[in-house]
């Protein structure tokens, strides 16, 4: 009978070496791996910052180690990376007047917040007013973002400049966005805000709105072959927004006309999307679709609403008010039409699906959040449902979305400030509390919906 093959101790060793190499070089390419997604610039891919070895800081390499690089293997193996139409994933979005944007931008920021991702702020006592300058000499410094990253979402106001902006986040990397309103709901919304209707009625007393609007647009010059008025404060205001004033300086001597021309086909080639207050729900659906984000990175809720009653205008003030706004009427159309080819290109069929989703998923958020039969002051004379327990306990992306925009851009800055992007450090406990749960929350795979 013949005796059982025994393996010389040589090639026991050798096979040993072998196996102890192979998974050396394993380890060490699975490192590599992690070490590259924790530099990634795309921070919104998952929802949390990690920690190559975590408990395992002051041990030597061993089993700790390669159990926590095979758990977070599996995290990515079972993750979902979000998916784009494009290969843009940072937001450069320029904030029109009275166009909404004050509820948009609270949403950006409690996405930005949730996800721990870099905005783009100035060091100064307005960090909501962004004032860009081409000669860095001259502007206000930025807060920078967290070393070895970027800048992921611009969206203070501030006058379009594409050379400035261009610096702070290329086109290469960055999706650039706006939105607009029909020039007759904007004007009329500027008007009663920023005081004009006020004022009027301070002059002329108790007159209807077609004569307070007629009154104001008798003080106003009109519009030239040449020129015509523009102020992000009445007339014209989504032009002056988006850098009419220089971009018309730059053809003086040219008609109005060839001026508007040139203008909407310069803001064409700047901007990738160009969203619309009257449709906003398709809008944002949109604009998650084209970065990647998720429904729940997209709620929104009505912040600022008028209290005062709605009042209703003759088609003759409407056509005189269309007049003036000349320039906004041609931007508005222009992007109204494009917006067309923008619901063909991601297809009309899942963006009416997914709205009809969101309006769901949005207004069942918004009667959590809301207590519909009382009512609260606002600020610039508006009102605002009472936030209920649950939005002020439970959920505090409620409190988070009702909170001004300019005092988030506080606290945002507040954060940039710490570099770990955790809690602000010079804020009031109630705000260090709310951003903390938040960001704990989101780590947590519970959405704010």
């Amino acid at each position: 009978m013949m005796a059982p093959f025994k393996e010389s101790s040589s090639s026991t060793l050798r096979r040993w070496r072998i196996t102890r190499f192979k998974n050396l070089v394993l380890v060490a390419l699975v490192c590599i791996l992690i070490v590259c997604l924790c530099r990634s610039q795309l921070p919104w891919n998952h929802k949390f910052e990690i920690t190559l070895f975590p408990g395992c800081e002051d041990k030597e390499l061993g089993e700790c180690q390669v159990r926590s690089v095979l758990e977070t293997i599996r995290y990515y193996q079972n993750s979902t990376p979000r998916q784009t139409t494009t290969n843009k994933r940072n937001l450069m979005f320029i904030k029109t007047h009275k166009c909404g944007t004050s509820s948009l931008v609270n949403t950006f920021y409690l996405m930005g917040v949730r996800s721990r991702l870099n905005f783009v702020v100035q060091q100064s006592d307005h960090p909501h007013t962004l004032a860009l300058n081409i000669d860095p000499a001259k502007m206000r410094p930025l807060l920078p973002p967290r070393p070895g990253t970027v800048y992921n979402i611009q969206c203070q106001h501030g006058t379009f400049q594409p050379d400035a902006e261009h610096t702070i986040m290329p086109k290469e990397t960055s999706f650039y966005s706006t939105i607009v309103r029909s020039p007759v709901s904007q004007f009329k919304s500027a008007f009663s805000f920023f005081g004009g209707e006020r004022k009027m009625r301070k002059r002329y007393g108790k007159v209807s709105m077609d004569e307070l609007i007629g009154h104001y647009l008798d003080q106003q010059p009109a519009p030239t072959e040449y020129d015509a008025p523009h102020s992000v404060y009445s007339i014209n205001g989504i032009a002056a927004d988006l850098g009419w004033y220089a971009f018309s300086e730059s053809m003086a001597g040219s008609t109005l006309q060839e001026k508007i021309n040139a203008f909407i086909e310069h803001l064409d080639q700047e901007m990738d999307f160009v969203m619309i207050t009257d449709r906003m729900n398709e809008s944002l659906i949109l604009l998650k679709e084209y970065l990647g984000w998720n429904m729940t990175d997209i709620v929104y809720l009505n912040r600022m609403v008028s209290s005062k009653p709605k009042v209703t205008m003759s088609e003759e003030t409407k056509a005189r008010i269309l007049k003036y706004q000349v320039i906004d009427v041609q931007i508005f159309d222009h992007f109204n039409k494009t917006f067309e080819l923008h619901l063909d290109r991601v297809g009309r069929e899942k963006v009416a699906s997914q709205v009809k989703k969101f309006e769901e998923m949005r207004e069942s958020f918004e009667n959590k959040c809301f207590n519909k039969n009382m009512t609260v002051k606002g600020p610039y004379g508006s009102v605002s449902w009472e936030i209920t327990d649950y939005g002020r306990n439970t959920n505090l992306a409620c409190t988070f979305l009702q909170t001004r925009d300019i005092k988030l851009t506080n606290v945002v800055t507040q954060l940039q400030l710490t570099q770990d992007y955790t809690v602000p450090i010079d804020q009031p406990l109630v705000m260090r509390d709310m951003v903390s749960k938040i960001q704990r929350d989101y780590d947590n795979n519970e959405d704010p919906v």
